[in-house]
């Protein structure tokens, strides 16, 4: 009999130690709560939006002048980009207008001469860097630029073609809408202008400031 009980008592011990652990193991699976990482923005895609700015320009013709020039330009963007890892790269056009005026006095006419800023727009290769919503870049390619001089009342316009340089940043406002500040640096070639009887050669290099906004798609 005595042997009986305390197998009876062992066996009631194993029962409740084994109910015991039981209810740990299933208090610390259910007190580990899951965790999901929120995910990376993605760069990849195709975008379009409209940007303003400011130019700082300088004109160099024949005939001894030198003058510089300043103005607001406003325009519009699209461009499509590629992510892998952290490097972003693509392609970007911009078509825009300028209200960049200058004038000086040309030394061979012995008149002063003036020039006004019309159309303008690029196309260019895009390379940054992401951290996450953030992108720092850098950019250059291929520039067109119109210009119009004009000295004593005759005027002749002109095509420019050149390259420009930049960089910037950018930053994912939403999933859908980056916002971004950017320089960039142009250099157009010399082109010939017909000025009644005088033939001025002239070409011109500018630095801008610019602001955007684009919608992702």
């Amino acid at each position: 009999m005595r042997s009986l009980r305390i197998l009876s008592v062992l066996g009631a011990l194993a029962a409740s130690t084994a109910s015991a652990l039981g209810a740990d193991a299933v208090f610390e699976q259910d007190a580990a709560p899951s965790v999901s990482l929120p995910a990376l923005y993605t760069w990849t895609g195709p975008y379009a939006g409209g940007f303003v700015g400011y130019n700082f320009s300088n004109f160099d013709q024949s005939g001894g002048a030198d003058f510089d020039g300043e103005g607001f330009v406003g325009g519009v963007y699209a461009g499509y980009n590629l992510q892998t890892d952290q490097l972003v790269y693509g392609l970007e056009a911009d078509i825009g207008g300028s209200d960049v005026d200058a004038g000086g006095f040309n030394n061979a006419a012995g008149l002063p001469v003036g020039s006004d800023g019309n159309a303008f727009g690029s196309l260019r290769a895009r390379l940054g860097w992401a951290y996450d919503s953030i992108l720092l870049f850098a950019t250059g390619g291929l520039a067109v630029s119109g210009n119009e001089l004009s000295l004593a009342g005759a005027d002749d316009q002109n095509t420019h073609f050149g390259y420009t340089v930049g960089a910037g940043v950018e930053a994912a406002v939403t999933d859908n809408l980056s916002s971004r500040l950017e320089y960039r640096y142009s250099d157009f070639e010399s082109k010939d202008y017909n000025l009644g009887n005088v033939t001025i050669s002239s070409g011109f290099d500018e630095h801008s400031i610019r602001a955007g906004l684009a919608l992702k798609f």
